[in-house]
């Protein structure tokens, strides 16, 4: 796996100058992640009665915790932080 990740100027990507096309397509996305941090709540919670090493499954949980807190924190951006609500 890779952290990397390429990015694409906005011109390329076809970035809309409509509002509500951006509305929407923001809206589609922050719907994305809050389906996804509901899938790992769900994995995390399928991970302590597996047959491994305590600190491991401590760090598999730490990890699965960070990832959501990224998600979070994605989700507070493309809301400007609650401020915006794109639905």
């Amino acid at each position: 796996m890779t952290n990397i990740v390429p990015f694409v100027s906005r011109a390329q990507a076809g970035a809309s100058a409509n509002p509500s096309v951006a509305a929407r397509a923001t809206a589609s996305v922050v719907a994305d992640l809050v389906d996804v941090v509901a899938e790992i709540r769900d994995i995390s919670g399928r991970v302590l009665p597996l047959p491994a090493e305590p600190r491991e499954v401590e760090r598999t949980l730490q990890a699965l915790m960070d990832a959501i807190s990224a998600i979070e924190h994605a989700t507070a951006v493309l809301t400007q932080h609650g401020e915006r609500m794109p639905f």
